[in-house]
């Protein structure tokens, strides 16, 4: 997940180690290729999910009861180091307000309760519907899927064909950044799926065309987001790989 800042480069990275049951976060600083910490935070556990990045915070959900798929606490991280900044039990993150307040909510029976939260403290305040709000500004785009059945689907899968030389798609993810078009898509390959990364420009020609993954049991989702001209994508489901379409 990017910062949600235009002008930032900074982005958040969730891992998993399934053996142990781990998770743990990371930020990276793609202009600079560093590592600015990869650590377990404190307060989480396997359940926890990055929810947001924004304003110089990092934002968690953890979900107390793993039988129930829904987030019960919400927690803020430190982006500088992963330190824990504050955890609220029993609210979760709505959206931001500003850089020092969030709307978050509490249910309450069978609804939800929103109040504000001050940012750096965690302190909850009452909801004022007076408060005038920042227009979100849209800087990720994630692909649109499409699967066999979708009206589009028969003829992407036609263009896939015709410049790979034959690769037969089951699904797949489309991104344009024009005068870019990007896909990601999934063939067959001996009852297991392989996936592909393919770049082309809006007159036909090749910029990239490369395997991700292979001898996987199934097709994966969010697999490529852009931020204004950055494309970061998996590659062999654990390694973060980025480009800068110029």
């Amino acid at each position: 997940m990017p910062d949600a800042d235009p002008g930032s480069a900074l982005w958040v990275i969730e891992l998993r180690d399934p053996d142990r049951r781990e998770v743990s976060f990371a930020v990276i600083d793609l202009d600079s290729l560093v590592l600015k910490w990869h650590r377990q935070v404190e307060g989480t556990d396997w359940w926890t999910s990055l929810t947001a990045f924004m304003h110089n915070r990092i934002y968690l959900h953890n979900y107390r009861y793993p039988e129930v798929p829904e987030p019960t606490d919400l927690i803020a991280v430190d982006e500088t180091a992963g330190l824990l900044s504050w955890i609220l039990p029993n609210y979760i993150l709505i959206k931001s307000v500003d850089q020092n307040l969030l709307e978050v909510a509490t249910k309450q029976g069978d609804h939800f309760k929103h109040m504000y939260c001050n940012a750096s403290t965690g302190q909850v305040m009452p909801f004022d519907t007076s408060l005038r709000e920042n227009a979100d500004e849209v800087i990720l785009k994630e692909p649109v899927r499409y699967r066999e059945g979708n009206m589009y689907f028969e003829r992407l899968a036609q263009f896939i064909g015709d410049v790979t030389g034959g690769h037969i798609p089951v699904a797949i993810d489309y991104l344009e950044k024009r005068p870019y078009i990007i896909f990601s898509y999934y063939i067959y390959e001996q009852d297991k799926t392989v996936q592909y990364l393919l770049i082309v420009t809006d007159q036909k020609r090749h910029v990239l065309h490369e395997k991700l993954s292979e001898q996987r049991e199934g097709t994966g989702r969010s697999t490529m987001m852009l931020k204004a001209s950055t494309l970061v994508y998996l590659k062999n489901s654990n390694e973060f790989s980025s480009l800068t379409l110029s």
